[in-house]
């Protein structure tokens, strides 16, 4: 913001024997938006018993902008149960207003939700000696998410199991089974789109290092859009870091997606259904140069093609009804890169010196992910050099 912004905050909070209470003030002014968020909330956290630890947290925003003013007020409660033979079970509910808002200092994926979900969990430790894992937690959960509307989000069940095995390595893998349900953010506020059942399996593996190599890799299956289950997706992440010593390493990896349905907004309710694929690249450097000087490269790119199936236009039931009129396919590049030399001057006190380029193109076109991969690298749409010096004094 040319005129700049404010941010303050203000936390008390009290511990008791089996209890504790706190409360948190935060205020942000945008002069340059004529915006002002003020948020309030208060937390507490009971433990009635060694076996159950109970959260809450309540919280209300009143923003005002260009003379407007909004309020609302949102809350959440766990309660965890943590029973014998390593069994433990979890009752969440949430509820937060149209109006509330708290991203102006902190973060909010959506409002307008009533959310309940319970979870049943074991942790499996006495495995046989011959077992490669030495713990598992496998989970299964049910929810159920509603609007303030009283329009149907999702019911889920999600089953995921957590293994950490002997040699270090960390597995994880999770099923969801989504019930039909509408979308009411996808046409930004031009009515809420019906959206059949769905599903989602997801299995992470991260192996440490081992002599001079640590690996991750992540692969997911999804159905989703207006396909429900018809049309499946693929997705595949694999990362490698080479240690040369261990004061220096080089890390590199890919991302690869493939969406047979994708869902974006063109205008008021008119939505695109495209096949896209997303191809990206990611690399850098961690180098401890001596106990003073250390040097960071990252870099990444991005290519993202969407070519159209089909255009829709939502009706007042929220049905998608198949429209004639033009949408264009379209492309999407995107490159990041940063050099960060830091050097300690004195204790805690550092000199900074960065480096960074990026660019961002978008064209009305479908074409090939690899090629647009090539290209994102001749974009410079922004290029920084910074200077920073940081000194701490002792009083």
């Amino acid at each position: 913001d040319e005129v700049g912004r404010t941010f303050s905050a203000l936390r008390l909070g009290h511990d008791f024997s089996s209890q504790n209470v706190g409360m948190m003030l935060t205020n942000v002014d945008r002069p340059w938006l004529d915006r002002e968020a003020t948020v309030f909330g208060v937390d507490h956290n009971w433990r009635p018993t060694p076996h159950w630890n109970v959260q809450t947290r309540v919280s209300g925003s009143h923003i005002d902008q260009a003379g407007q003013t909004e309020s609302d007020v949102g809350a959440t409660m766990w309660a965890d149960y943590e029973m014998d033979h390593g069994w433990r079970q979890q009752w969440i509910a949430m509820h937060f207003g149209n109006d509330l808002e708290i991203n102006d200092a902190g973060y909010l994926s959506r409002n307008s939700t009533n959310y309940l979900h319970w979870q049943l969990q074991r942790r499996f430790t006495d495995l046989p000696e011959a077992s490669r894992y030495a713990s598992k937690d496998w989970r299964g959960r049910v929810s159920r998410n509603y609007n303030n509307h009283g329009e149907k989000l999702s019911d889920q069940f999600r089953l995921s199991r957590e293994g950490r095995l002997r040699n270090g390595s960390y597995e994880y893998a999770q099923v969801n089974v989504n019930s039909a349900g509408v979308d009411d953010l996808l046409t930004r506020g031009h009515g809420s789109v019906r959206k059949p059942a769905h599903f989602g399996a997801d299995y992470q593996f991260q192996r440490p290092r081992k002599g001079n190599w640590a690996h991750e890799v992540e692969t997911e299956l999804f159905s989703g859009g207006l396909s429900g289950n018809s049309g499946i997706g693929h997705s595949l992440k694999y990362d490698a870091t080479y240690f040369i010593s261990d004061a220096f390493s080089i890390v590199g990896g890919f991302y690869n997606e493939r969406r047979p349905d994708w869902l974006v907004w063109q205008r008021d309710n008119l939505i695109g259904s495209f096949r896209a694929r997303e191809l990206d690249l990611n690399a850098g450097l961690d180098w401890t140069i001596d106990s003073r000087q250390e040097l960071r490269v990252k870099l990444q790119a991005i290519a993202l093609d969407a070519g159209l199936r089909r255009a829709y236009r939502v009706d007042p039931m929220g049905n998608a009804v198949a429209s004639e009129e033009p949408v264009d396919d379209f492309n999407v590049t995107n490159l990041g890169f940063q050099i960060r030399y830091r050097y300690e001057v004195a204790p805690l006190s550092y000199l900074y010196v960065v480096y960074g380029r990026g660019g961002y193109r978008e064209d009305p076109f479908s074409d090939n992910t690899g090629q647009l991969l090539r290209d994102s690298f001749i974009l410079r749409d922004d290029e920084q050099l910074l200077v920073k010096f940081s000194y701490r004094f002792e009083m």
